[in-house]
């Protein structure tokens, strides 16, 4: 073959093992991975359903499954033993995992403070932790929120004592508006504030990040310690959608919603308007000081670690730096 021909010979080999690795790559089977909510479908997720939706999972050659749970409290166990790949949780309680042995690790933010509050209707005339004394307190059977309560009353010159708290599970707003209970801990004003207004029950909110609890991230990606260490490119991969999916949403609140609404129509058919009046203050709620959205860092951890360590919620040599994948994890 003279010389002409051999370099004709290699340009065509050259181009068909391109063509041919193109082709692999395009084939290529995406990765199934599955995240479990820490609640049903609301403004909180738009981000995951966004991406969902606009295909940025697919981008990352991704096939995701979201769930629904089953019960809440467990989000942490089904991450933590490889049951779910990923979930939606918070920064107190994935410590309070971690301090129980749960290896779950945080790795993106989702909002940036407390949206958990102290809510009592209007007509009660309960605006501070003070005004709580003597009153019956309900909450939805998550230990944080006692703890929670225990701050902010101590912030306002009360204990526990002064007060009644009883266990309601999930049914917060129809209990506090039906006046069995004087207020609520475990709501959020992002959401059953919204949904009481409509009701015809206007409702006082007491911040948690006003009386003496740190402005931790309240909803966070979580992944288990298994998964960032077996499979990082996809945790990164995932990480990396799930931002576009908040950035995008943050950028276009009201076709979020549509898409959350339309991925979830049995779900959100009677609350559509309540996502839709939430969104303007969760979408600044999303954006950390630096503008960014998804960061996490070292200084709130130690912030919120070292709150929780000085009120005994968790172990003083529990490492706090362990329970998130740092900056660094791009």
């Amino acid at each position: 073959m003279n010389a002409h021909y051999m370099k004709r010979f290699l340009v065509v080999t050259a181009l068909a093992a391109l063509s041919i690795a193109a082709l692999m790559s395009c084939t290529q089977a995406s990765e199934a991975v599955s995240i479990e909510l820490d609640w049903y479908p609301n403004t909180n997720h738009a981000g995951i359903y966004v991406a969902q939706d606009r295909g940025f999972f697919a981008d990352e050659n991704l096939e995701v499954e979201i769930k629904e749970p089953a019960d809440p409290a467990l989000v942490a166990q089904l991450v933590g033993s490889g049951e779910r790949d990923f979930g939606v949780f918070y920064q107190t309680d994935t410590l309070l995992a971690r301090n129980e042995g749960v290896p779950v690790v945080a790795v993106r933010s989702i909002v940036q403070r407390p949206l958990n509050c102290i809510m009592a209707l209007k007509s009660s005339g309960i605006e501070r932790p003070a005004d709580l004394a003597g009153k019956t307190i309900g909450y939805p059977g998550i230990d944080w929120n006692i703890s929670l309560l225990e701050t902010m009353l101590e912030s306002d010159g009360l204990t526990l004592d002064d007060v009644e708290v009883v266990d309601i599970g999930w049914t917060l707003w129809p209990t506090l508006a039906a006046g069995t209970v004087d207020a609520l801990i475990g709501a959020y004003w992002s959401h059953e504030s919204y949904v009481l207004e409509d009701e015809g029950y206007p409702v006082n909110i007491i911040f948690a990040d006003d009386y003496g609890v740190p402005p931790y991230y309240e909803m966070m990606l979580i992944t288990s310690e298994q998964m960032l260490a077996d499979q990082p490119d996809v945790v990164r991969r995932f990480a990396n959608a799930f931002v576009r999916g908040y950035e995008w949403s943050r950028e276009n609140p009201s076709e979020a919603i549509d898409i959350l609404v339309n991925l979830n129509p049995t779900q959100l058919e009677e609350t559509e308007h309540i996502e839709r009046a939430a969104i303007p203050a969760l979408r600044d709620a999303w954006v950390a000081e630096n503008g960014s959205v998804g960061t996490l860092t070292s200084a709130r951890w130690d912030l919120v670690g070292n709150f929780m360590k000085d009120k005994g919620y968790i172990e003083a040599d529990l490492p706090v730096q362990d329970a998130w994948a740092s900056e660094t994890f791009r």
